[in-house]
C-alpha cells in the first residue's frame, strides 16, 4: 500500500469517516492484505447491518497471509463478537494473546466472549452469588441519581457478575449540562474495609461518576471511547479485589496510560461537580450513606504532585477543565515538575 493511502486512511480512521475507507478502497482495482485489512477494520467500526459479515468474508480471503498476524486474528474476533459468533471470537481473541501476550483488548474481549458463551448455555450467574442492593435500596438509589445528575434513557447492563453488579446510568447531555454525565450503579451494595476511625463518617459505601464530551461515541467498542466505562468498572471492584476503600482524594494509578489516545494514566476521586450539594450523599433506609464520588483522570506527573503535596493542593492549580474528560487536556503538573 502506498504511503500516501496509508496515511489518508488512518486520519479517517481517527475521524471515524468509515465510509470514505470503505468507498476509496472498494474502487480500487488490486487489492493486497494490508488494504483488505484496512477495509475490514472499516466495516467493524461503521458496525451497520451486515458489516460484521462483510469483514469477516474480507479477512478470510487472506487468512493464509493473516495467520501468524495479531491483529488479522483480532480484527477477526471483534467482527465475530459483533456479529454474536462466540465460539469464533473467543478462538480468535485467544490466538491473538498467543502471538500478542500483551493486548489488554483481546483479553477484554475473550472475557466478554467467554461470558457470552456461558449466557447462551444458560449459566449466566449460577455460578455467582454477587452482592447486590435490596429492592428498596435500588428504588432509592435511582430516585437519587434521577434527581440530582438528571435523568437517564439507558443502561449499561453487566452481563456476569462475580462479585457486585455494576450498571452504569446515561445521562445525556440537556441544555443546563452539555455533556454525558455517566454513574455506577451498584457498587454501594458492597461495604468498604474503611478503617475503625473513620466510622462515624459513614465512608463504607459508594458510587461513582464521570462527566464525558457531548460528542463521545458511547455506541462504540473501540477503546479510545470505551476506556472511561472501563475505569468506572476497575475502581468499582477495586474495594473488594483490594480489601481496602476509596473515598475523596484517593487516587489510583492504571499502570499504564488507559489508552493510546491518552497519556493520562491514573484517577482521583472527588466530590461530585457542577452538581447540588445533595448529590454527593445518598441516606440509605438501613440509615447508612452512600457517597457519591467524580472520578478525574490524572497524568503520571499529576498524580505524583498530589503525592508530594495533597489532593487540596493538586486540585488549587487546576480549573474546570478537568471536570469533563478530554483524553489530551492541559497536563497542569509537567511544568511544576520540570522546575
Amino acid at each position: 500500500m502506498e504511503e500516501k493511502l496509508l496515511e489518508q486512511l488512518n486520519i479517517w480512521h481517527e475521524t471515524d469517516e468509515y465510509q470514505k475507507i470503505i468507498d476509496t478502497i472498494e474502487d480500487m482495482e488490486e487489492h493486497d492484505y494490508e488494504t483488505i485489512c484496512h477495509l475490514a477494520r472499516a466495516y467493524n467500526n461503521r458496525g451497520e447491518a451486515g458489516d460484521y459479515d462483510r469483514a469477516i468474508q474480507l479477512l478470510q480471503m487472506v487468512s493464509d497471509i493473516g495467520q501468524e498476524d495479531p491483529l488479522w486474528h483480532y480484527r477477526l474476533g471483534y467482527a465475530c463478537y459483533f456479529d454474536n459468533r462466540f465460539n469464533e471470537a473467543a478462538a480468535a481473541f485467544a490466538r491473538t494473546l498467543e502471538l500478542d501476550p500483551d493486548d489488554d483488548d483481546a483479553q477484554y474481549f475473550l472475557n466478554m466472549s467467554k461470558e457470552e458463551i456461558l449466557r447462551e448455555e444458560g449459566m449466566e450467574q449460577q455460578e455467582y452469588n454477587p452482592e447486590l442492593y435490596s429492592e428498596e435500596e435500588m428504588e432509592v438509589i435511582e430516585n437519587h441519581i434521577t434527581q440530582n445528575f438528571g435523568d437517564f434513557d439507558s443502561v449499561f447492563h453487566e452481563i456476569i457478575s462475580p462479585d457486585i453488579h455494576v450498571d452504569i446510568c446515561m445521562i445525556p447531555p440537556s441544555e443546563e449540562r452539555n455533556y454525558y454525565v455517566l454513574v455506577t450503579m451498584g457498587m454501594g451494595a458492597h461495604w468498604m474495609n474503611v478503617p475503625e476511625e473513620l466510622a462515624e463518617y459513614k465512608l463504607e459505601r459508594a458510587e461513582l461518576a464521570v462527566c464525558l464530551p457531548p460528542d463521545w461515541n458511547l455506541q462504540s467498542d473501540d477503546e479510545k471511547w470505551y476506556w472511561p466505562i472501563r475505569m468506572l468498572k476497575v475502581l468499582a471492584r477495586l474495594p473488594i479485589s483490594e480489601d481496602t476503600w476509596l473515598g475523596w482524594g484517593h487516587t489510583v494509578d492504571n499502570g499504564e496510560s488507559f489508552d493510546e489516545s491518552t497519556q493520562m494514566c491514573g484517577c482521583m476521586l472527588i466530590n461530585p461537580a457542577n452538581f447540588e450539594e445533595t448529590a454527593n450523599i445518598c441516606s440509605m433506609p438501613d440509615g447508612s450513606e452512600v457517597n457519591f464520588y467524580q472520578a478525574i483522570p490524572l497524568y503520571n506527573e499529576e498524580m505524583a504532585y498530589k503525592m508530594d503535596n495533597d489532593a487540596e493542593t493538586l486540585l488549587n492549580i487546576m480549573d474546570d477543565t478537568i471536570l469533563i474528560i478530554n483524553p489530551n487536556r492541559k497536563n497542569y503538573c509537567k511544568k511544576t515538575l520540570l522546575n
